[in-house]
Parts: structure tokens; sequence; C-alpha cells
């Protein structure tokens, strides 16, 4: 059984509706070789771990590789494993709309404790997305402060 960790930058054409249709198809292709894993999407960036038995993670991956809709796949970790930390999860998907949650989750899946080089791939994920937003957005206009002092 191996895991590869990536990230890939989607293309124009991978839209919200297109993103759902590759889930939709990734899930059901999944299911069928035995593969599991998760997709994460902040902003067109996208982090993928994929598990599953050697040969069919490998073709799978290739696959993945040549698609059109993203570019710029760079592997961050390739690994053999003992067992699936995402067993049951054919493609499951979270964006960067609640990220407690998603690391929640995944590491409650992955028995109370999320392998280190996929925890840290979901942290760095998400930590540059989240620099990133806060580099192009406005900042807020600073709050007024209350006019009398009260405890929270």
């Amino acid at each position: 059984m191996r895991r590869i960790i990536y990230r890939s930058t989607a293309t124009p054409e991978l839209d919200r509706a297109e993103l759902f249709r590759l889930l939709y198809h990734a899930r059901a292709s999944n299911e069928a070789r035995g593969l599991t894993g998760v997709l994460m999407c902040a902003g067109n960036e996208l982090l993928q771990v994929l598990e599953g038995p050697t040969w069919k993670l490998v073709a799978t991956f290739e696959a993945i590789r040549r698609d059109p809709r993203h570019c710029d796949v760079a592997v961050l970790d390739e690994r053999s494993i003992d067992a699936a930390t995402f067993a049951g999860w054919p493609m499951r998907y979270f964006d960067d709309h609640d990220i407690c949650k998603a690391v929640q989750q995944m590491t409650e899946k992955a028995g109370g404790i999320l392998p280190p080089t996929i925890g840290c791939a979901v942290s760095d994920f998400f930590v540059e997305a989240f620099v990133d937003a806060e580099a192009i957005s406005p900042a807020p206009p600073e709050a007024a402060l209350p006019s009398s002092p009260r405890p929270c």
C-alpha cells in the first residue's frame, strides 16, 4: 500500500461545478479501485492525499498528473504505508471555509493522530492559503472602541 500527497493549481476550467463533477467521478473510480483519500481546496490551490494499492495508486496518479484541469503538480510526499489513514473515504472533500472542522474530521478518521507528513502538508497548505488571502484582501476598518469598558 502506498500514499501520495501532492499540490497543484486549478486552471480556469476547474470551476466549482467542474470540481464537484470531478469529485463525483473520483469517488466512484476510487471506490472501484480500492483507493481512499482527501482533496482540499483553498482558492485555486489544491492538495490531495491519495492512498491505496501501489500499482492502482501509481496508475491513478499518472492520470491525475496529465489532467488539464490543473497544473504545477508537485509531489510533497510519497511512501509505502501499512494501512490507509482515510479508509472508507473514497474521496473526501474539504475547502477553506471551515479549516478547523476539516482538520478535526481528518484527525478523528486517522484514529486521533494525523500522521506527521499529512499534518504538516495540510497545515502548510491552509496557512499559505490564509496568508495569500490576507495579502490580497483589504484590511477591515478598525472597530471603534466601546464607550464604556465591560467584560466580555
